[in-house]
């Protein structure tokens, strides 16, 4: 099996797959890490076949792992429509088994305080069943707490981070104590990552109430942070698994700013959130990613205009099929049955950002 070029590339790669209305995100870290955000998928492409024969094989191993992590934002069914290659052929079996499995969940034990969520209040449409047991029997036999990497590797590249934060479900359920949707959608983990000047923000399907109460700290606040040195690996060792004096996500959105907005909740105007971009520096990501189908209906709700205008975003140019756009692009979405995919090089400028409607043509693009 011939090695690909990419796997001593020092870049990041950021995958985002069609998928409908649903969300699948694979982040490949420049330390040839893979770490695979919600198992969406759609009637004509799963991405964990694409994955498992073109980037999984080549993926360094985390505590004898291929994938370092795999994390399921929160159990509503677009997002774990795919959930069932964690289990083929079974779980340990399955290349995408993880020894850091994260979702929300129903444990009683081992966490510092209660976060486990209520299953009653989960309104997954009919038909999909069998996909929550299965998300229910893959953490059944884990224990927490919820983690993000554990920094071990000789292999070092500056300026590497990533973190995860989420407010605990019976908290979500103080906010939200009539409308079981919204506490959902409010059980979200978020991912922000870091790789040099370019940062990352996935907030999968959080609604705006639950957002602001993250990004002020407010009460059963959790938060995780792996930064990929020996040295502050050394100076916060249980920043992977405890809450303590990790960054917050608003001092970091402050900070480094954000390159790429992965839209909440599909980019739904329902899910749009005046707060998060205040907390941004320039008040606007670089570029905004939706990951969205085709509206057909009212039901399907709309997304909003604001990410695709110059007040949601810098922009940039981008590839779109095989073509430099050179105009700012502010938005990009799977909408009309694109795969996209972006380079991190962790330098100055913008990020590489590539849509095709064939994901093999993507590999192409990796360096």
């Amino acid at each position: 099996m011939a090695i690909p070029s990419w796997v001593s590339s020092q870049r990041s790669h950021i995958w985002v797959f069609n998928v409908g209305r649903g969300l699948c995100i694979f982040i490949r870290t420049a330390l040839n890490q893979g770490i695979m955000y919600d198992f969406g998928s759609s009637e004509d492409f799963k991405p964990s076949a694409f994955l498992n024969k073109n980037i999984i094989p080549y993926l360094d191993e985390y505590k004898k792992c291929k994938v370092a992590q795999t994390i399921i934002s929160h159990p509503h069914a677009d997002h774990i429509t795919d959930i069932s290659c964690l289990a083929t052929p079974d779980q340990k079996s399955s290349p995408f088994y993880s020894s850091l499995h994260t979702c929300p969940h129903d444990k009683t034990t081992g966490s510092a305080k209660s976060e486990a969520i209520d299953w009653n209040r989960i309104n997954n449409p009919k038909g999909s069943e069998n996909n929550l047991e299965i998300y229910k029997s893959i953490y059944e036999g884990r224990k927490l707490p919820l983690q993000t990497i554990c920094y071990e590797s000789l292999k070092s590249i500056p300026n590497i981070e990533y973190g995860l934060y989420y407010v605990r479900p019976p908290v979500i359920g103080e906010i939200y104590p009539d409308n079981d949707q919204e506490y959902g959608n409010g059980t979200s983990l978020i991912i922000f990552y870091r790789h040099g000047f370019h940062t990352l923000l996935i907030p999968g399907d959080i609604n705006p109430d639950t957002l602001n109460h993250l990004l002020d700290e407010g009460k059963g606040l959790e938060k995780r942070y792996t930064v990929f040195d020996r040295r502050q690996n050394t100076i916060h060792p249980t920043w992977h698994e405890i809450t303590g004096n990790q960054p917050s996500l608003k001092s970091l959105l402050g900070s480094h700013g954000l390159s790429i907005l992965v839209a909440p909740h599909h980019g739904l105007e329902s899910g749009f959130s005046e707060n998060l971009y205040r907390a941004m520096k320039d008040e606007k990501p670089g570029l905004v990613v939706i990951s969205e189908k085709r509206h057909l209906s009212d039901t399907d709700g709309k997304v909003d205009s604001f990410y695709q205008s110059p007040d949601g975003a810098k922009g940039q140019k981008v590839y779109v099929d095989g073509k430099v756009d050179e105009k700012p692009h502010y938005s990009v979405s799977t909408r009309d049955g694109h795969h996209i995919l972006v380079l991190f090089q962790g330098t100055g400028g913008q990020p590489e950002v590539y849509l095709e409607k064939e994901p093999e043509l993507l590999l192409k693009k990796l360096k």
